[in-house]
């Protein structure tokens, strides 16, 4: 390929993808719910595909057609399978959902690459444009992942029939891609603190929890990445070292829940009572791109509406948090990290600022 195209052909990419970053994060809660009324409908389809004797579900996946894409068809369907995978013929598409907010920067790239393509065609392989678009389209659907991966957070999957190696999750068609949500088995209260005593690798991720009783456990070091616990009761539990990326915790109740060291961008508080909570050495980045685009950021903590009296932040740096509406009497917090925190007046009265 020609170098000079090569080069403008980046600084198109480039700038394609970091406005889709920025894109996504001022639309996040938009994208998800939209995300999450298509994944909704979807599950209600496959009720109904059940009633009339459709198998139990093993997978549903957010597919990714990078030739739809090509034809700027940005409707990207839902399907279902069966314990057999793609060797199931019964396949079913159950839904769609609208990525083309998401995509809508990929056809900038069309656009403007179009003159460069011109200038050089003769120094290009015939369709090298599509060719560099079908490559392209991955970076596109980090974003989708992530958007699915927060739609699943309040889902509903009651009423469906699954086996026990249910998957949500998005990738490309006959692939593999981004796991959004695992089934999580029904045990009783002793079963399930075996399981978790076991402290297998790989084996809580992206799992849902709502409303059940953690108070006391151990979760120390565990990989919790995607994991919903949102209104659990998980008073004086210990997540020292945890990784709580995406994680929910929404209207739960941690009261001198131990997170130190935990690593939680992405992971949402909202309405949790941490009063008295210890999150000491905790860490959390959000911002990775700076002129040139890596990777998709990651979210920032959100702890908005929290209750954290007398919580500990000291030597934690979360970058980005959201602290709105959350009461902070008597919080603790590094007068070095400072830059971190936006509060308001009136928070900035209730904490404490350390030296050290």
């Amino acid at each position: 390929m020609d170098e000079n195209f090569r080069s403008e052909y980046g600084e198109i990419v480039n700038k394609a993808l970091l406005g889709v970053n920025g894109y996504y994060f001022s639309h996040i809660e938009e994208l998800s719910n939209s995300f999450r009324d298509s994944l909704q409908a979807a599950c209600e389809r496959v009720k109904q595909i059940q009633a009339q004797g459709y198998p139990n579900v093993e997978y549903m996946e957010i597919t990714m057609l990078r030739t739809r894409f090509i034809q700027h068809n940005y409707q990207v369907p839902i399907l279902v399978y069966g314990p057999d995978w793609y060797a199931d013929f019964r396949q079913v598409q159950v839904g769609k959902l609208d990525a083309s907010p998401i995509f809508s920067f990929y056809e900038e790239i069309l656009k403007d690459a179009a003159g460069p393509a011109k200038k050089y065609r003769m120094k290009l392989p015939e369709r090298v444009l599509e060719y560099g678009m079908c490559m392209t389209a991955e970076y596109f659907w980090k974003y989708v992942a992530m958007a699915c991966r927060r739609a699943v957070m309040g889902l509903s999957l009651e009423g469906m029939d699954m086996t026990q190696e249910f998957t949500v999750r998005a990738c490309e068609y006959m692939g593999y891609g981004f796991t959004c949500r695992r089934y999580t088995p029904k045990m009783e209260l002793n079963e399930r603190k075996e399981w978790f005593d076991k402290r297998e690798e790989d084996a809580y991720r992206f799992r849902d929890f709502r409303g059940l009783d953690f108070s006391g456990w151990d979760f120390s070091g565990l990989d919790l990445t995607g994991c919903d616990f949102s209104g659990c009761a998980l008073d004086n539990c210990n997540f020292q070292g945890a990784d709580l990326t995406g994680a929910w915790f929404c209207d739960s109740t941690m009261k001198k829940v131990y997170l130190s060291e935990a690593w939680i961008p992405g992971a949402r508080f909202d309405r949790a009572d941490l009063r008295e909570a210890v999150l000491e050495g905790t860490r959390s980045s959000c911002k990775i791109n700076g002129d040139q685009w890596a990777r998709p950021d990651f979210e920032p903590a959100s702890f908005a509406g929290c209750c954290l009296k007398q919580a500990d932040f000291t030597f934690s740096a979360i970058e980005g948090g959201d602290f709105s509406g959350a009461d902070l009497e008597g919080t603790l917090f590094n007068d070095a990290h400072r830059e971190y925190y936006e509060m308001d007046e009136q928070q900035k009265k209730q904490v404490r600022f350390c030296g050290y």
